[in-house]
């Protein structure tokens, strides 16, 4: 794996650092501590970035809100980095791993890798504050970042942030294959993605059908189950489309039987006119009654 640099205080292991937002940012290097490449040349330690997001109102009953990473579904070359961004706290990055009492849905060979349980920045957080900051929501899961921006923080106009600081954590790719990932708090409603490094999308497991995945905790959890079996994320389209968006995921769009709307206001699809199916029937039926 790789080391990776974010500045005087990081420490890393196996590939993984964790690291507060004011450091100096985040630099791939390579094994012999030579820095690596501009991030934005691909294939030579590219850094994605992934934000843990909580979205509202929840597109699926059983849940009280939709606990996501955004992407869902990410492309990387061997040798990248992805930098895990919490912009809503209480989230954690974990590798399904015999380590961790689960079936491997990383390739063989790669270690037990997981996060700590991050948030804000702590020292973000003013020391006499009791309640916890308003989190950000979005309306119909499209969350935006922190509370006041993209970072979570309000710019005072001089460069100073004011508010708190998404904490933010760095693994390092290098095997090629398919990886599935939790979120340990809130992998019951969903929050899990998948990572495909280099061009080959095969997975010795299952992608497509969720009565195939071993039980719970073996297999993935709850609606955990859901989002690591949707036709959007599996490994082909995963290649296919680069990043794929929590919005794509048929199962949100769908409610997953929830008995959420689709891509109408009433829940019916649009036709060529910009009106949906139900408004049309809608339409029918006061025709029909006034022909009586």
């Amino acid at each position: 794996m790789k080391a990776i640099g974010v500045g005087a205080g990081l420490t890393a292991t196996g590939g993984t650092a964790a690291a507060r937002a004011g450091d100096a940012g985040a630099h791939p290097q390579t094994d012999d501590g030579e820095p690596g490449t501009s991030p934005d040349e691909p294939g030579t330690g590219t850094v994605h970035e992934v934000r843990t997001m909580i979205g509202g109102p929840p597109t699926n009953a059983e849940r009280p809100a939709d606990f996501y990473y955004q992407p869902t579904g990410l492309h990387v070359d061997p040798g990248d980095v992805v930098k895990f961004v919490f912009a809503t706290p209480d989230h954690n990055v974990v590798g399904y791993h015999p380590a961790y009492g689960m079936r491997r849905r990383v390739p063989i060979g790669v270690e037990a890798f997981s996060s700590p349980l991050l948030g804000w920045v702590p020292s973000s957080i003013p020391g006499d504050m009791v309640d916890p900051p308003a989190e950000p929501t979005g309306e119909g899961s499209e969350t935006g970042g922190g509370a006041g921006g993209d970072n979570g923080a309000e710019d005072e106009g001089d460069g100073e942030l004011e508010g708190p600081v998404p904490d933010t954590w760095l693994h390092g790719f290098d095997t090629p294959g398919v990886y599935d990932l939790l979120c340990s708090p809130h992998e019951g409603f969903g929050m899990a993605m998948r990572v495909v490094v280099g061009d080959d999308p095969d997975a010795p497991f299952e992608t497509s059908d969720p009565s195939a995945l071993p039980e719970p905790r073996t297999g993935p959890v709850g609606l955990a189950r859901v989002t690591l079996t949707d036709p959007a994320l599996e490994p082909t389209s995963i290649v296919e489309a680069g990043t794929v968006e929590w919005q794509s995921l048929e199962s949100v769009q769908s409610g997953s039987g929830s008995g959420a709307g689709g891509d109408g206001e009433n829940g019916g699809e649009e036709n060529g006119d910009g009106e949906t199916d139900a408004e049309n029937d809608d339409e029918a039926g006061e025709d029909n009654g006034n022909d009586d």
